[in-house]
């Protein structure tokens, strides 16, 4: 290739560069309108729903080599600094010295504009969004055995809910255990058309994984994960439905509570995440391996435990 044929090529990448630049300054015209018309009725501006609807939209129609993670990458960047334009709002994580993949994933999903604040305990920094410091908080996905499980206090008619599971497409480097997130706000929940439901049924005494199944089944739903939890007042159990559950919906009056279930709580609803299929990723490529486990990440002078 001769000289003149490279620089005509970059000349052209600065152009698409360009349409790509100001492609970014017309969205935002476009979105600037979208939080006009919503007025001061929009406290917390994310919206996981359509979020998740749009990156499953790309990832339909998206060819060729380039890395759909990467693209989304760069989606929920592009998004988060527009939703900060609208609103300004702020997140509250656990990362401590043991825990760092949490931290990872959340300036992944929220990017790297949105302020965010590391708290040592599970139980700090749901506290920090409770009590209105914070608008989001990102916590791990609850366990089963854990002594003081934070998905318990979610029970309650005013407390937040959660919103989203993280990573939606695709991980990237993370330091430490790989683990995926939940992240919890005072949102509305919104069906994406594909979605999980995590609901919070208290029973009077201990019932077994089996039984508590079977009195799901029974209502017409889909059980797909429980963890539990034992507390003075009574026996708490974590359901994953696989659908789209609300407040009203029949199938939660069709439990049957009269010797055993106490109550039914909707906890959060989430967009079922990406798979590596949905992302359409080139077979001829490989995808690069991730790191061992055991192998260090250097740390990132952005990040709660740098040095």
């Amino acid at each position: 290739m001769t000289k003149r044929n490279l620089d005509d090529l970059r000349r052209e990448i600065d152009a698409i560069d360009d349409q790509i630049h100001d492609l970014l300054l017309k969205r935002w015209e476009t979105v600037r309108h979208v939080a006009e018309a919503k007025g001061a009725s929009m406290r917390l501006p994310i919206r996981p729903a359509r979020e998740a609807a749009m990156l499953r939209r790309l990832a339909a129609r998206h060819r060729g080599p380039f890395p759909f993670a990467a693209l989304a990458r760069m989606w929920h960047e592009m998004i988060a600094a527009f939703t900060m334009l609208q609103a300004r709002y702020s997140i509250a994580v656990l990362a401590n010295a043991q825990e760092h993949a949490l931290w990872d994933l959340a300036r992944d999903q929220f990017g790297s504009q949105v302020p965010m604040t590391a708290y040592p305990t599970q139980r700090d920094a749901l506290a920090q969004l409770f009590e209105g410091r914070h608008d989001v908080a990102v916590l791990p996905m609850p366990r089963e055995g854990e002594e003081d499980p934070w998905w318990v206090s979610l029970a309650g008619a005013e407390a937040p809910k959660i919103v989203m599971r993280i990573p939606f497409a695709g991980v990237g480097s993370v330091r430490g255990q790989m683990q995926d997130a939940l992240a919890v706000a005072h949102l509305a929940l919104e069906p994406t058309g594909s979605d999980r439901t995590l609901i919070v049924v208290e029973t009077k005494e201990p019932v077994s994984r089996t039984g508590l199944n079977a009195i799901l089944q029974r209502a017409n739903l889909l059980p797909r994960f429980t963890a539990s939890a034992h507390r003075d007042d009574g026996w708490y159990h974590l359901i994953e439905l696989g659908d789209f559950v609300e407040v009203g919906d029949r199938r939660l009056e069709l439990i049957d509570v009269r010797d055993v279930v106490r109550g039914v709580s909707i906890v959060g609803a989430y967009a079922e995440i990406l798979g590596r299929e949905d992302m359409a990723a080139p077979d001829a490529l490989e995808a690069p391996k991730a790191p061992d486990q055991d192998t260090a990440i250097p740390p990132d002078p952005e990040r709660p435990d740098a040095s």
